[in-house]
């Protein structure tokens, strides 16, 4: 179905507009996205809604297609040069039976960081992203972008991580002198591996449910970016 839109003031156009608003994704379970290769990864999982382009896209017949001109675009879009296709996509709140291995993030409050670990759990096959109660939106538009897409083929939602206590074996990534170098860790099946805030580090409450915590070797300076930190741990323990 195909359908052309001249105006801002289209009630399509508002109501994906009105998506830009954590309270409005939220009520009606659907955010925005944007890029074509995040468009072919939403509708391999069957969670595009409706799509916005400047030209004609191929889409299955029962996805409503709005030729929009450039102004339109960028009005929906988050980028300054956005790349010719926005479209609504429904929340990926599917169940997750069996997630051995799972990612949780204490307390991120960078969308971009939030994104790329989103990304690099896909890549390295984890099979459920979690995210404590104050990290920032899953459904951000920075955390959408930088997951590249990710974020469609991998479930990711909030969690509490005290409901893995006991089934999995928490993995604290902590800068402690407790901590054990991560390569002596012995890796159980299922496991949870926990990154912090990238400030304050991981939270007291999440270090009390730690089964072990681990810390990469380094020099010369006395951290690491938390993504780039996960993208070392996750190239390990997976």
């Amino acid at each position: 179905m195909i359908k052309a839109i001249t105006s801002k003031d289209n009630p399509r156009v508002k109501f994906a507009y009105s998506l830009k608003e954590n309270k409005n994704r939220n009520a009606n379970k659907m955010f925005l996205a944007e890029t074509f290769k995040s468009l072919e990864m939403a509708l391999a999982q069957n969670l595009v809604v409706e799509v916005f382009a400047t030209d004609y896209v191929e889409l299955p017949e029962d996805i409503p297609l709005n030729l929009v001109s450039e102004n339109i675009l960028k009005k929906l879009s988050s980028n300054v040069n956005p790349e010719g296709v926005v479209f609504i996509a429904k929340m990926n709140d599917k169940e997750v039976k069996n997630a051995n291995k799972v990612l949780y993030l204490d307390e991120i409050s960078d969308p971009g960081n939030m994104g790329t670990l989103i990304r690099t759990a896909l890549a390295f096959n984890y099979d459920l992203v979690v995210t404590s109660e104050n990290s920032v939106s899953i459904y951000n538009e920075k955390v959408i972008n930088s997951s590249k897409g990710a974020i469609f083929a991998i479930p990711v939602r909030k969690g509490n991580l005290s409901s893995y206590k006991g089934t999995h074996q928490i993995i604290v990534s902590d800068l402690s002198k407790n901590s054990i170098d991560f390569n002596d860790l012995e890796l159980k099946d299922k496991f949870v591996l926990v990154l912090g805030n990238e400030s304050r580090g991981i939270s007291k409450d999440t270090k009390k449910l730690a089964d072990v915590s681990i810390i990469i070797p380094i020099s010369n300076i006395d951290s690491l970016n938390v993504s780039v930190a996960g993208g070392i741990l996750m190239n390990k323990i997976h």
